[in-house]
């Protein structure tokens, strides 16, 4: 090594010395007596002598400064107070100074040039050489981190570590690194005792058991959890080998699962089942424990030292037996859901089906799995696609939904083993673990069968009436839309008829709803035999039947209504009913004659009904006053609901009188309709309109009570005697209701006797049979109260029942006593009226009576008394009293 100074003074004495020996050759040269080109020459060589001479001597006066440099440098790093290191790629210690040798301590002195790896543990070691891989030039700044280092068993140390790339001494040598260390103040045994009491707290909070074994197999750690599981204490488990504290098999069982942990240096999971005691300590969930059985998972874990040796086994156990529970009765639900359950693969192969997906397939387990699941589906159809057909488009709309949405939800047609088709509703649902991996497929299908007959079942009552079977209402409105519709187009007419039957609430009445149902059955049956093939028959309810007739005009849809009626009326026996001729009144209407539309039609069929019934007349096609008469029957009925509840009924009298001496007898109590802003309204105008509405049982009771009333005042006044007679009109069919008979003869509430009442029933009343009319008037003539047939001879006279009805008075019409006295045929049919009374023991009574004349020819003939505008016209009850009645002396 040159000296700095010598180097200096070298360099300088060599210039002066260069040229003065040049000097003395030039001098010598020159007495030689060299001419003057050699001279030349050599002057040129001296020149560049010299300046190679003072270059030689600059350079070695910078090689001093660089070596004082180098030895100033190397001075700083030896003497610096932090540790710095210069290490290669493999973490090879090239240079340490005196701070670096006293950071790494004991692994210094162990093996110095591996003292860094020895000092970082694996994590360490792994960030520094990530560091290092990076690519940088020398140039580049630093780089920082933070280490963690330690020299000496249990005692950590971290520093804030800085990377500087060293320059390559040469091209093709491998680049060092200077390592920077400034140690972190308090990284000493204090610190590490820190560190280890937070691990400890960390692991005592730790639910589960957890314990670590060393090499020799003794437990040198535990948690609290480990502890309290094997109600053990922490003296009683540290240091001491498994089989001091636990049952021999388990704990042998353990030993081996930790030798082999240790030989292959790879972790294990295994679930076992082990007895938890019953000692009243707590699982680690917190419940106290009861004895029997638990599941646990336990998970092996080999434990490493800084160097990849394996220095003890991680022992983990979590308490699984609820998580078992639930996963055998999630087992059990797969397998005894009524609800077909397939789980597939992401390919949609069967990995597994529950017992009903075998049922609906027909395959058992082996024969599923492995197939696709699409092969088994005849056909697919989304939701709101209405009925699922038997091919229902392409397969791959389905499947392009499930890989797009990841479920999938329709009907599926599932082709059994049979060859049967079973519809299904289905639910694919695509399962992933949670980095969105496609595991597999779990499809449900639920068979629709019943959900399907339920449906048609729905469909059924929905348009079909239970008890005839025929069509309803609901499906008789779109057959006669698609009949209108058809007809729009050919120019085919049809008919509508409108079949009600004649006294069936009567027949239903009196013998019961089974009765009136077998009615009601047989007619429907006489009724679908009686139409032809393109007919249509429906009920519409209670006793209306619709009878549809297709390319059909009025003529001949009467003729076909008569021939109906005519097979209809076929006598038929039912229970309590002999022989029975059912009857029938049709209404009909025609397309484009009598309506367009489905509303028109069957209005009009029904008001031509109707019209029908109150004239009469069996068969009856619509006419276009018929709609005027129907308005004014709707404001009539409308009126008329609660016209009593509301004091619009009130009766009027008119005498009775003896055609003899012409005094009076008694009277008839006569209801008026005192409507508000029509007046008084005679029974003739409303009455009719009353019994087809139903109105008149309510009003024959209001007519019975308040003419009760009236006679029970009159009586207990004094205006009239035991013997004045009270005549009241009732209808027939109202008689046969249960407890009629007792409420007209309570006398609504009045302590009067009921002698003195006669109830007046026309004739064609009772020739309509009304089935038990009989007995109810046996009952009442029993109770005191008399029988008078109205309009006697107006109707279809039968002597049959006037030998068996409970009858005291015949009242002759007022159409054979007017004009009596000049009209020969009249006296004729009076005379007979009267010589049959006088047989019968029957009083007779004319009504009408407007004449002197009048009077005293059915006087000469032996009619007994007469009413009429002769004497008075209905008058109200204070002008009736006024006129007639007076107090008794």
């Amino acid at each position: 090594m040159i000296d700095a100074d010598l180097a200096g003074g070298f360099g300088h004495d060599l210039v002066t010395l260069t040229e003065l020996q040049f000097r003395q050759v030039a001098a010598a040269l020159t007495a030689a007596g060299l001419d003057d080109t050699v001279l030349l020459v050599f002057n040129r060589l001296r020149l560049g002598v010299v300046e190679q001479a003072a270059a030689l001597g600059q350079l070695i006066e910078e090689g001093a400064r660089q070596q004082a440099d180098l030895e100033a440098v190397h001075k700083l790093l030896r003497d610096a107070p932090v540790p710095i290191l210069s290490i290669d790629a493999t973490l090879g210690l090239h240079y340490s100074n005196e701070a670096a040798r006293r950071f790494l301590g004991e692994s210094f002195e162990q093996n110095g040039g591996a003292a860094l790896r020895r000092a970082l543990t694996r994590p360490q070691i792994g960030r520094l050489s990530a560091a290092l891989a990076q690519p940088c030039e020398p140039t580049a700044p630093g780089r920082d981190l933070t280490l963690v280092f330690s020299p000496a068993p249990g005692q950590p140390r971290t520093a804030q570590a800085t990377l500087l790339r060293a320059r390559k001494p040469q091209a093709g040598t491998a680049g060092l690194w200077w390592l920077m260390l400034l140690p972190e103040a308090g990284t000493g045994p204090a610190l590490a005792q820190a560190g280890a009491d937070l691990r400890r707290l960390l692991l005592d909070t730790f639910p589960d058991p957890v314990s670590v074994t060393d090499a020799d197999g003794r437990i040198s750690l535990a948690n609290r959890a480990f502890l309290r599981a094997n109600g053990r204490s922490e003296a009683e488990v540290i240091g001491q080998l498994p089989q001091d504290f636990l049952p021999l098999i388990e704990a042998l069982h353990g030993a081996q699962l930790d030798a082999r942990v240790r030989k292959t240096q790879s972790g294990i999971t295994l679930e076992q089942t082990r007895q938890r005691p019953a000692d009243g300590r707590v699982t680690p969930s917190g419940a106290e424990t009861t004895g029997g059985w638990e599941r646990l998972r336990t998970e092996k874990t080999p434990l490493f030292d800084d160097f990849g040796a394996v220095v003890g086994v991680v022992t983990r156990s979590h308490d699984v037996t609820e998580e078992v529970r639930a996963r055998e009765l999630a087992e059990m639900v797969f397998d005894q859901s009524s609800e077909a359950i397939v789980l597939t693969d992401p390919d949609l192969r069967i990995l597994r089906a529950n017992v009903a997906f075998e049922q609906v397939a027909g395959f058992g387990q082996a024969r599923l799995v492995g197939r696709l699941l699409e092969g088994l589906w005849g056909a697919m159809a989304a939701p709101g696609l209405g009925a699922l057909p038997e091919a229902a488009g392409p397969q791959e709309a389905w499947l392009a939904e499930l890989q797009a949405r990841g479920i999938w939800r329709g009907e599926a047609v599932l082709r059994s083993s049979e060859g049967k088709s079973v519809i299904c509703w289905s639910r694919i649902t695509r399962l992933a673990d949670a980095s969105g991996r496609v595991l597999g497929h779990v499809a449900m299908f639920s068979d629709l069968t019943p959900l399907r007959q339920a449906q048609a079942d729905n469909l059924r009552l929905a348009n079909y009436d239970l008890l005839t079977g025929l069509p309803n209402r609901n499906l008789l409105g779109e057959r006669i839309d698609g009949w209108i519709d058809l007809a729009a187009r050919s120019g085919r007419g049809f008919a509508v008829l409108f079949i009600d039957l004649d006294q069936f609430k009567a027949v239903n009445d009196t013998l019961g709803h089974e009765t009136g149902d077998m009615l009601l059955s047989a007619v429907a049956q006489r009724l679908r035999i009686g139409t032809g093939a393109d007919h249509f028959i429906a009920r519409i309810g209670g006793d209306e039947f619709v009878l549809l007739l297709g390319d059909t005009g009025a003529e001949a849809a009467q003729r076909q209504a008569l021939a109906l009626l005519e097979a209809l009326a076929v006598p038929i026996d039912l229970p309590g009913l002999h022989q029975y001729r059912p009857a029938a009144t049709v209404g009909i209407a025609c397309f484009g004659a009598h309506g367009e539309s489905r509303d028109a039609l069957l209005r009009n069929a029904d008001l031509a009904m109707y019209a029908g019934k109150m004239s009469r007349r069996t068969v009856m096609l619509d006419e276009p006053q018929m709609g005027v008469e129907a308005a004014r029957e709707l404001d009539l009925r409308n009126a008329l609901a609660g016209a009593v509840e509301r004091g619009e009924m009130v009766l009027q009298f008119q005498p009775l009188f003896a055609l003899a001496d012409r005094g009076l007898r008694g009277c008839e109590a006569l209801i008026r309709w005192n409507r508000p802003g029509r007046g008084l309204i005679p029974p003739g105008d409303f009455l009719p309109v009353a019994q087809r509405a139903g109105l008149m049982p309510a009003l024959d009771r209001w007519v019975f009570a308040e003419a009760t009333r009236t006679l029970c005042r009159w009586r207990k006044s004094g205006l009239v005697g035991a013997d004045w007679l009270m005549s009241i009109n009732q209808t027939a069919a109202d008689l046969v209701a249960p407890d009629w008979a007792e409420a007209l003869t309570g006398c609504a509430g009045c302590a009067c006797a009921c002698s003195g009442l006669q109830i007046e029933l026309t004739e064609d009343q009772l020739a309509d049979r009304v089935p038990g009319a009989v007995e109810a008037l046996g009952r009442l003539r029993a109770r005191g109260l008399r029988l008078a047939i109205d309009d006697f001879g107006t109707g279809y006279s039968c002597l049959a029942y006037l030998a068996r009805l409970p009858v005291s008075m015949l009242k002759i019409d007022a159409h054979f006593v007017r004009g009596i006295e000049a009209d020969r045929n009249a006296r004729l049919i009076v005379e007979a009226i009267t010589g049959l009374a006088r047989r019968f023991g029957y009083a007779t009574l004319a009504e009408g009576i407007e004449t002197e004349a009048e009077a005293a020819t059915l006087a000469a003939m032996g009619c007994d008394m007469g009413q009429g505008f002769l004497l008075s016209p209905p008058l109200a009850r204070a002008a009736f009293e006024a006129r007639f009645l007076r107090p008794a002396a």
